[in-house]
């Protein structure tokens, strides 16, 4: 495990810990009790073990770092309630998700779109899996975000906006770790038939939204994700 990883696990548990992962959940309006439910980009599990409070049906986590995998397989059940249903995790990614159509009622995938190569391609593949009427919450890094860094990481803040550029440019990312205008990142669910009812923003930095966090309902009929 490196520095980074294990930095990254344990914040993910104090997030969760002092609460600020079902916080998160909450200001979404977020509820998985009954439900199918898949998160995406799980990491170390942090918001697995926050949503089985709520009761799903079916609760699953797929990320494309082992690393977080073998240590969320370790840490989760010792962190759920005992009646809680545990969690299964494996490794997979966008754009391709190992999953029937019209799988979940409720797909999660919190700060994973900077990442990801394509930003339609992948919110395409998160509503292919989700059904009709299912919620899908996302969350991703604006414009603000790399201001906190500038003091600390120099270079850090200037690849992202590098990044962002180049997606903006070319259509591709060429280098990871883009940043997204929240508005289009609407725009574009609701071209796939995926309509945002809500949208958050932790701070914004400078009048930027640092990190910004978005709840779409699928429509019923949704011709538009086929496409």
């Amino acid at each position: 495990m490196t520095k980074w990883h294990s930095d990254y696990i344990q914040n993910a548990y104090r997030e969760l810990k002092h609460g600020a992962t079902r916080k998160q959940l909450d200001t979404l309006n977020i509820d998985a009790t009954g439900k199918r439910v898949l998160d995406v980009g799980c990491g170390p599990g942090n918001l697995l073990v926050a949503l089985s409070t709520d009761a799903p049906e079916l609760l699953i986590g797929v990320d494309v770092d082992e690393t977080f995998l073998v240590f969320g397989r370790s840490q989760i059940q010792n962190s759920i309630d005992p009646s809680a249903i545990v969690p299964t995790l494996f490794r997979a990614s966008l754009p391709t998700l190992p999953f029937a159509d019209q799988t979940f009622d409720l797909v999660t995938c919190f700060l994973v779109m900077p990442h990801v190569p394509d930003d339609r391609v992948a919110l395409t593949e998160l509503t292919r899996v989700l059904k009709p009427g299912g919620t899908l919450a996302i969350s991703g890094h604006g414009l603000g975000f790399p201001l906190r860094y500038l003091k600390r990481f120099r270079l850090k803040p200037l690849q992202m906006y590098l990044a962002s550029l180049i997606y903006r440019w070319t259509g591709k990312k060429w280098i990871r770790n883009t940043l997204q205008n929240d508005q289009k990142i609407c725009d574009l669910l609701d071209s796939i038939g995926v309509a945002p009812e809500v949208r958050h923003y932790n701070q914004k930095i400078l009048g930027c939204v640092a990190t910004y966090w978005i709840k779409a309902i699928k429509s019923d009929t949704n011709p538009k994700a086929t496409q």
